[in-house]
């Protein structure tokens, strides 16, 4: 009888040794064997581009479209910051004391993008030579013709000391020559200097 119980204890033993489990790679668990980590989808890249606007610039992330304005009045400090994430190193820097409306300091920035501060603060932005990409949201911009700038805004053309002038509210700029076929040769909203 002793002989079967030792025989019995042996048998449960054999039952739940280890070598009767399920074998799992070294290193892991049943459960990590089991259930592998789902692939994730990598999230969508967000870009920013330059926006010109009558009251600042305005930054446009893509795909988004969710639009952060850099606007008129804030520290020159944070305007150039801003524009710097999406326009790169300044170029250049600068002050006038020739302007009609007092000492104007500027910064430089690819794409012939002029910023202009007064007292330290984000008064005005300019783009006034070149091919230069930046447009309004409406698609204005440098080398806009008179027909896209009159079907996007309603214009005001005049002659003036610096040339043919027009303005839509607070945006405004040059144009080559009268008619339809005339062409944006520079854009700016806000306190400029257009002698430097």
């Amino acid at each position: 009888m002793k002989t079967a119980w030792v025989w019995v204890v042996t048998m449960l033993a054999a039952c739940s040794s280890p070598a009767s489990e399920t074998e799992t790679p070294e290193g892991t668990t049943g459960e990590t064997a089991a259930a592998a980590p789902a692939a994730t989808a990598a999230p969508a890249k967000t870009t920013a581009a330059l926006t010109l606007a009558p009251d600042g610039l305005s930054i446009v992330e893509t795909p988004s479209g969710k639009a952060r304005l850099v606007p008129f009045g804030i520290p020159r400090a944070s305007a150039e910051r801003m524009v710097g994430s999406v326009q790169g190193e300044q170029l250049g820097k600068g002050s006038s004391a020739e302007c009609g409306a007092g000492k104007i300091d500027y910064t430089s920035y690819r794409d012939d993008l002029q910023l202009t501060f007064q007292e330290n603060k984000f008064v005005g932005w300019t783009i006034n030579s070149g091919e230069s990409p930046l447009r309004t949201a409406k698609g204005i911009g440098v080398g806009s013709t008179r027909q896209q700038l009159d079907a996007a805004y309603k214009v005001d053309v005049e002659d003036s000391s610096l040339g043919l002038l027009f303005s839509t509210g607070d945006l405004v700029g040059l144009l080559d020559i009268d008619g339809i076929d005339g062409l944006v040769t520079s854009i700016w909203a806000g306190t400029v200097c257009l002698i430097d």
